[in-house]
């Protein structure tokens, strides 16, 4: 594993290039550390799996609005409500259009997403310009890791890629569900 600080030069070069060969990067968000990879990635969404402990859904990082809105299937007021929600940084889980998204990362015909308010990591998914991965770093039903030095004593063997940005100590995302035009918080 290759640990880099978010200020070091090239540190955005690096985590761009690790997406573009399918590695799997932990990076900071506006919350906590996350855990992923490109969303075409099979293998590297099948190893994330099977390092927390589970199988999918997993959510996915995004610049923009307007790189998923044409994908999911929602209604304007539903949009407006949306779009209020991800502001801070909160994860929707909304219906998409079939073959729309990974269905390695789906489930039950939804997919989560969420833009974080991470300067690093917004610059990052300017600049590539694709949806990355996005779950928290830690064993399924364990507290996500918001060390860099845990994360590599735990992970380090199992991950390529680790953005150092220091000890995290934010809480995860609040988790909206869209269903029949209704929005509930999960989490």
């Amino acid at each position: 594993m290759e640990r880099i600080k978010i200020n070091q030069p090239g540190a955005m070069k690096k985590f761009i290039d690790a997406l573009n060969e399918n590695k799997i990067i932990a990076y900071p968000t506006d919350t906590i550390y996350g855990l992923g990879t490109a969303i075409d990635n099979d293998c590297g969404i099948d190893k994330i799996n099977e390092l927390k402990n589970r199988i999918q859904p997993m959510s996915i990082a995004i610049s923009s609005y307007n790189i998923i809105k044409n994908r999911i299937m929602i209604n304007s007021t539903i949009e407006k409500k949306i779009i209020e929600l991800i502001k801070d940084g909160s994860t929707c889980i909304a219906d998409y259009y079939p073959e729309s998204f990974n269905k390695k990362i789906t489930k039950d015909g939804k997919i989560g997403f969420r833009i974080p308010n991470h300067k690093f990591l917004k610059d990052v998914l300017d600049n590539y310009n694709k949806p990355i991965t996005t779950t928290s770093i830690n064993k399924t039903g364990n507290s996500p890791l918001t060390s860099p030095e845990n994360i590599e004593e735990i992970f380090g063997n199992q991950i390529d890629l680790l953005i150092d940005d220091g000890v995290l100590n934010n809480s995860a995302s609040k988790i909206f569900i869209i269903n029949n035009d209704e929005i509930k918080q999960i989490r």
